[in-house]
């Protein structure tokens, strides 16, 4: 779903708004019975246990109000006679990986932290400086059902889980959201295919004189690749990413190649030359980064969509021009399901060093009872949000917690009561295990020490060959050939020999 580069963009997204996003809208199913281990039980049926202060380290800025919430949730704790109360840090992010790596080599003692492949898990994994949670996940039946199979099975480490992953999509959903006042004006249909999106924005490019078709920001421009194209949102596309920039395997050959022979790719780099020279993207595209302001501000007819939970919260603003209304169009075969590798880049993990790990374990199982769940995530009840229904929320105050380090769980998360419709309908279907296919090369996760000096050269063609041709600046037939070039040209071959390696060695587990 992914590349290294793009983890950084959905982690600014995700620190920006992280919390508004609330993940995917819960279903629902998980059962709230009481829990293994006493988590969740009431204390007046036995002796109360002693309570023991649990210490975490998370990245970020406190939430406001984050006091009055803590002490309700550690009254809740003991109330469930858990035995646990909670003492959260937040750490800033400029510093975090290094400050708590810091304080694990001093031996510091605290009992979680958040972790992730793009921070220190795999040294700590190496150095045996976090345990394996296999057998205490087994025996929590609430925190083992409020995440789908799928996901736990996808995001091991070495066969084993190194840390509770912490998600509420299960793929990657892109789209487009659209002024459906101007779709309407003009009399067009809704928008079903990326060649209805076509129409539509060739239609508003002729017809409007101060309104532009489509705007994306130029960082973001390596989606075009996947917008517009036909096996958009399907499982039919010959050749899907590595996670590794640039660099696509083959489901017919079962080969890695490079950006400029995946063929899949042929269409959106033509389209995208041609949009670009029609004037459907604008001829600054790769300097753009004001995307989302200029379309809030009606400038714009079209724009960028992912079911993230978060990107279409972003347009809302446009709802305040005078007869603007918004749609979310993502086209989607029925008869297709997209591919998914289930992984996650978040995970609540133990430290070695830590005393408490079975009761981080019914701390972490009794915040997959849907009330606890609430409770941390979105705040007290009545005062910090109202329910609407048992998949959305009302904000009522400023208390917005970063559920990616603790609380997501994508079978009790809640959607925003604000969202468009067809945002809060595709968040949910992203959300859903069973919307996707596994893809075949799960549990493929690229370690470049082997040629790390030829990945090094390679790396900043992304940013001054790949991401022009995808918005169209470089022509498509000159800009794959110079991609090429490039690549080969500084030792990209070993690359892709070694990324076929270890792909080959995954899909043999």
């Amino acid at each position: 779903m992914r590349s290294k580069k793009l983890f950084s963009i959905t982690l600014a997204a995700v620190l920006s708004l992280s919390m508004l996003m609330s993940g995917c809208g819960g279903n629902g199913n998980n059962k709230a019975g009481a829990p293994d281990n006493g988590a969740g039980q009431d204390s007046s049926g036995g002796n109360p246990k002693e309570i023991v202060e649990l210490k975490a380290y998370f990245p970020g800025d406190k939430p406001a109000g984050f006091e009055d919430v803590l002490k309700a949730v550690n009254e809740k704790l003991k109330a469930d006679n858990v035995g646990a109360s909670l003492n959260i840090n937040f750490l800033p992010w400029s510093d975090y990986g290094n400050s708590v790596s810091v304080k694990m080599s001093a031996g510091e003692e605290f009992d979680m932290y958040l972790d992730a492949p793009w921070l220190s898990m795999s040294q700590m994994i190496a150095s045996g400086s976090i345990i394996p949670l296999d057998d205490m996940v087994a025996s929590r039946q609430e925190l083992k059902a409020s995440i789908p199979d799928q996901m736990w099975d996808a995001n091991k480490f070495g066969g084993k889980i190194m840390g509770i992953p912490l998600g509420t999509v299960q793929g990657t959903l892109y789209g487009f959201v659209i002024r459906k006042d101007l779709r309407e004006k003009y009399g067009m249909p809704e928008l079903k295919t990326v060649a209805d999106v076509e129409k539509f924005l060739y239609t508003v490019k002729e017809k409007e004189t101060t309104i532009k078709p489509f705007v994306i920001d130029g960082r973001k421009a390596d989606k075009l690749t996947a917008l517009f194209n036909d096996t958009l949102n399907t499982g039919k596309e010959s050749f899907i990413e590595t996670l590794v920039p640039m660099f696509y395997y083959s489901l017919d050959s079962k080969k890695v190649v490079g950006a400029w022979e995946a063929k899949t790719l042929d269409q959106s780099f033509e389209r995208a030359t041609k949009y670009y020279e029609d004037g459907i993207l604008s001829k600054n595209i790769a300097q753009e980064q004001n995307a989302q302001t200029l379309f809030n501000q009606g400038k714009y007819a079209a724009t960028y969509y992912a079911a993230d939970g978060v990107e279409g919260l972003k347009y809302l603003d446009a709802l305040k021009i005078d007869g603007a209304e918004l749609e979310v169009v993502v086209p989607h075969d029925e008869t297709s399901k997209p591919y998914s590798n289930y992984q996650q880049w978040n995970f609540l993990t133990i430290p070695k060093a830590s005393k408490h790990a079975e009761l981080v374990m019914d701390v972490a199982n009794w915040l997959s009872i849907k009330e606890n769940h609430d409770l941390l995530e979105y705040g007290v009840e009545g005062k910090d949000w109202e329910s609407v229904g048992d998949t959305s929320y009302k904000q009522l105050s400023g208390y917005v917690f970063p559920g990616f380090v603790l609380t997501w769980r994508p079978t009790l998360e809640r959607t925003p009561d604000n969202m468009l419709a067809g945002d809060k309908e595709w968040v949910e279907k992203a959300g859903a295990a069973d919307f996707f296919n596994l893809s075949p090369i799960t549990g493929f996760s690229f370690d470049a020490e082997q040629v790390k000096t030829e990945y090094a050269k390679t790396t900043p063609f992304f940013d001054s060959v790949f991401l022009p041709l995808s918005q169209g600046v470089l022509p498509a037939d000159k800009g794959k050939e110079m991609l090429k070039d490039k690549i080969l040209g500084v030792g990209g071959q070993k690359v892709i020999d070694e990324i076929q390696k270890q792909i080959d060695a995954a899909v043999a587990k």
